[in-house]
């Protein structure tokens, strides 16, 4: 993850109270579900489209899922709205803190009395029994692998027959020089803790197909709410009529066909960081 030569001058949550504390970044903290009241950011997750959109592809792949393991844990959102949704949920995070790890998991958990088994441990090596799970979701987890492969081979262990993998919003770059670098350099988190990283396409795949995953959706930018978010489909359009380009069209074309365009383009865009997610199940 990162650079492994360069040193950073703070950890994910020394980072994060950086960011908290800049209005600047009041918006990104906000998306992220990373503000300082853990409760609230745990509320808007399990309340939003891309939490919804998740379900359907359980519910879709797995309709008879009980136990899930969300790995990594982070501040607990996705704990949280598992359990409210009725799952037996294990959260794997190796950050301890009460801002950002496994004190923030069980602080959410504890405000509505919701039961989770907390672990720390990371995806390369899990300290579960083959076949414990009917689902991994991953939510913005792949990238951060050290071994991928390995990540990988370990999810499908730990998954029953026909489990199902859900890998969502993963960062996707052209290669890992110039375009990894771009990428890592818009982001500021990165600048202040250097954890950031992202894979080509290729490797993904490469992973799913190492680790005996039947990979059955490949979703790409923008083409799901959980890729989407913070964007809603009216937001998104909104922006594009709004952009240079899209307020030149607008002069000569209809703005909902701007939109349409707009968003034609995105999707097809080689942008370094692009998001997708992916839907596998389990040999």
């Amino acid at each position: 993850m990162g650079d492994p030569v360069k040193k950073y001058p703070y950890s994910w949550g020394e980072a994060i109270e950086i960011l908290r504390s800049d209005p600047q970044h009041r918006q990104l903290v906000f998306d992220a579900y990373l503000t300082a009241d853990l409760h609230e950011n745990c509320r808007r997750f399990a309340a939003s489209a891309e939490f919804a959109e998740t379900l359907r592809l359980i519910r879709a792949y797995r309709p008879e899922a009980r136990n899930v393991l969300d790995i990594p844990a982070g501040n607990g959102i996705a704990t949280y709205a598992l359990c409210r949704a009725g799952f037996d949920v294990v959260a794997v995070e190796p950050d301890a803190s009460d801002s950002v790890g496994r004190g923030a998991i069980a602080s959410s958990l504890s405000q509505e009395n919701l039961k989770a088994r907390i672990v720390d441990a990371f995806g390369e090596k899990l300290p579960f029994e083959a076949g414990s799970f009917d689902v991994v979701y991953v939510r913005q987890g792949l990238h951060h692998a050290r071994d991928l492969k390995a990540m990988m081979s370990e999810y499908a262990r730990v998954l029953r027959p026909g489990g199902l993998l859900l890998g969502c919003r993963e960062h996707v770059v052209n290669d890992y020089q110039s375009s990894l670098q771009d990428f890592l350099d818009t982001q500021v988190d990165h600048q202040l803790y250097g954890g950031e990283n992202a894979f080509t396409l290729p490797d993904y795949r490469a992973a799913f197909a190492h680790a005996g995953f039947n990979l059955v959706e490949e979703i790409g930018p923008y083409e799901s709410p959980i890729n989407l978010h913070p964007n809603t489909p009216e937001i998104l359009a909104e922006k594009i009529c709004q952009s240079a380009p899209g307020r030149i069209l607008g002069l000569i074309l209809p703005k909902p066909l701007v939109a349409r365009l707009g968003m034609w383009q995105l999707k097809r865009s080689n942008r370094p960081g692009r998001l997708y997610s992916f839907v596998a199940l389990a040999g």
